[in-house]
């Protein structure tokens, strides 16, 4: 499970920024909505990144997008560091300084104290090369060194690294040394040739995180049909779930190649149309429930950038109590990025689940959580209210405009 995320000189993010999914000690709060990792230890299940419009809320969903993506490039790509290009903080004083990102899991609890096994790993790098990489496991408070790698010189074009080894570490290490290419990780590379130590983190990468698409682009209606023909009883829970957002006339789904049919019906009339001339709205909620199915039925932490985008705030707050009643054996996640303020409702998320976005003085975007913000239980069903009235921050500052037609005011 993901327990935090850090990122400094990204995208809009320029000093370090961590989100949390680690739950805070507070009765007030619903237990139902983490997941009880060891005593000391809970994990949200479901949480939210809320803010303006241009205020960097997506920044760590373009993140783990590229981070994934090194980690998981192809041995024959010359230099997946490329994916990099133009995301350092735009005004940093260094100019093209490398990213760090920074992703803490929870892989479960140690068999001899029951304390949480979390695994740290690091990345920092720009486009060319990668600065420092490394993986600690941390139980308790102890922190055990896996490995490290780190830029020793390059002068030159050659480009040389130093690295250690904890005594724990269970892998290949002198006979990778060397041989892994400069914009390429060791991570990848040792687990790749089955390293205990290194497979869990980066199982979690190539299998666990799944980052939704928009969900409307023929890529989507493709995987879609992908999941129906691999769970043919998904297509009953698709109408259902459908109907149980006021979607009521659709009674049937056909595949066809790699075509998605929805069959409509009235009392006496139906209509089949493709998945491509529905509406953006439902062709964004059949991938959403596809991707929840997938979440119900294998571990997964599901990202989804932009999620109230075309969708009626009754059926956001409706999909997120699908989510939390339905995930029940796997533990997934739930990570969404959105500017409405509907996810406030109080019994929607937890406090300690709902982080702001918002710009500074120096146009370089901040997170701050609301469990930071003092509240009683008289006044919790007011927290959407009281965000709309400023009491948070994190709202655009809107100015008067009105559109000066230069063309005609000069005749």
């Amino acid at each position: 499970m993901l327990l935090d995320m850090t990122i400094s000189n990204f995208r809009s993010v320029q000093k370090p920024q961590t989100i949390s999914f680690e739950a805070v000690r507070d009765n007030r709060l619903a237990a139902s909505k983490v997941v009880e990792i060891s005593e000391r230890l809970k994990v949200i299940k479901s949480l939210a990144i809320i803010g303006p419009n241009g205020a960097g809320k997506s920044t760590f969903v373009r993140a783990l997008e590229v981070l994934r993506a090194i980690i998981m490039a192809d041995e024959e790509m010359e230099n997946p560091l490329q994916l990099l290009s133009g995301t350092a903080f735009a005004y940093s004083p260094i100019k093209g300084g490398p990213a760090e990102m920074v992703v803490e899991l929870v892989l479960g609890t140690d068999e001899e104290s029951g304390q949480a096994l979390r695994g740290k790993y690091t990345l920092i790098a720009d486009r060319d090369r990668i600065y420092e990489e490394s993986y600690y496991v941390f139980v308790g408070r102890s922190r055990k060194l896996m490995f490290e790698r780190k830029l020793k010189t390059s002068d030159g074009p050659e480009i040389e690294y130093g690295y250690r080894w904890g005594k724990m570490f269970r892998g290949d290490k002198k006979r990778l040394k060397g041989k892994v290419p400069t914009g390429h990780t060791y991570l990848a590379a040792a687990a790749r040739k089955g390293s205990s130590t290194l497979l869990p983190v980066y199982t979690w990468f190539t299998e666990e995180l799944m980052i939704l698409p928009f969900g409307l682009s023929p890529i989507s209606e493709k995987t879609i049909v992908t999941q129906l023909r691999k769970h043919p009883s998904w297509k009953k829970q698709l109408i259902d779930f459908l109907w149980s957002i006021d979607i009521t006339d659709i009674r049937d789904l056909r595949l066809q190649e790699d075509r998605l049919i929805f069959v409509h019906t009235n009392v006496t009339q139906h209509y089949a149309s493709y998945f491509s001339n529905e509406s953006l709205s439902l062709r964004r909620l059949a991938s959403i429930a596809i991707a929840m199915f997938e979440s119900f039925t294998s571990k997964r932490c599901l990202v989804i950038d932009d999620f109230g985008m075309l969708l009626h705030p009754y059926a956001l707050e409706h999909v997120v109590e699908v989510f939390e009643a339905s995930n029940k054996h796997y533990n997934s996640q739930l990570f969404a990025v959105d500017c409405n303020p509907s996810l406030l409702k109080d019994g929607v998320l937890r406090r300690d689940a709902v982080w702001f976005a918002q710009k500074n003085s120096e146009s370089a975007t901040e997170y701050f959580s609301l469990a930071d913000f003092r509240f009683s239980q008289a006044k919790r069903d007011l927290t959407g209210q009281l965000y709309l009235n400023g009491s948070y921050g994190a709202l655009p500052i809107t100015s008067e405009f009105t559109f000066i037609d230069e063309e005609q005011e000069g005749q």
